[in-house]
């Protein structure tokens, strides 16, 4: 079978997420560079993959360039990069913000560029990657894309012009998560749950009911009825939503996050 070779540039949260994902395949050479020789000897020497003393030495080892780096990094990474890159290599960006077209603009005229927007459960496994394909790369690109990020979770392919929309949803939107577990945990000890019990409740909760979600046949609004009984505590519990207009809160929530994403899109 085909050896991948893949090669990170900054091997930060997110790079460690996907190497641990990456390295479970044999088939995957993998390799990493960080400006800060620490933090990439700590990773390369963690989960055994080749470190590289600089991006240019990285570059030409390599089939799939994965750019891991804060979005204010990116330019000047790629004015360091660009005589490195070939024509046939796929280069993979995480920046949010940052579109496949700066991308292509500061590197190759016909380079290869996929844009990814990945979440943090991708540290468990579970997170949700969203690819976009930039103007040159091809159906084979995109394939390769989402085989490497399936290995932390799920993925699903959109056009650019949706990255705002799913930034906003799966990419902000684990920090809603955590605020609704949070309060949730909080309606609970306020009723006699210790911390630890109202967490893990809560927690196992959202983890179930999202599950519910994925694997049934069903919409939530169905699966909302399917569990609320006239007259009982749900009911209740979801009089108290309305009232407080969370629904709304939630849509609002995301279409703010939207509108900053468009804003700090470069």
């Amino acid at each position: 079978m085909h050896t991948t070779t893949i090669g990170f540039i900054g091997t930060g949260r997110i790079a460690k997420a996907l190497i641990a994902g990456l390295v479970r395949d044999r088939n995957n050479e993998i390799s990493g560079y960080d400006k800060d020789p620490t933090i990439a000897d700590g990773v390369c020497k963690e989960f055994g993959i080749t470190r590289k003393n600089s991006m240019g030495e990285l570059a030409e080892s390599v089939d799939c360039i994965i750019l891991a780096v804060k979005p204010y990094q990116i330019e000047t990474v790629l004015e360091e990069l660009r005589c490195e890159l070939r024509p046939d290599q796929l280069l993979i960006s995480v920046a949010a913000g940052i579109t496949s077209e700066f991308i292509r603009a500061r590197s190759l005229e016909n380079m290869h560029v996929i844009r990814v927007m990945p979440n943090t459960p991708a540290f468990v496994g579970e997170g949700m990657t969203v690819i976009s394909r930039g103007k040159c790369a091809t159906d084979e690109d995109l394939a390769q894309a989402k085989k490497i990020f399936s290995a932390i979770g799920k993925v699903t392919i959109l056009d650019e012009k949706h990255m705002d929309a799913a930034t906003a949803v799966s990419g902000s939107g684990p920090a809603y998560m955590f605020l609704i577990i949070d309060a949730l945990a909080e309606g609970g000890k306020q009723c006699g749950l210790s911390d630890d019990e109202a967490v893990t409740l809560s927690a196992q909760t959202m983890l179930g009911a999202a599950k519910l979600v994925l694997e049934s046949q069903k919409k939530p609004a169905a699966l909302i009825k399917d569990v609320t009984t006239p007259g009982g505590t749900t009911e209740t519990g979801l009089l108290q939503m309305k009232t407080h207009n969370v629904r709304q809160a939630m849509i609002d929530t995301v279409k703010a996050a939207a509108q900053r994403s468009d804003e700090l899109k470069q």
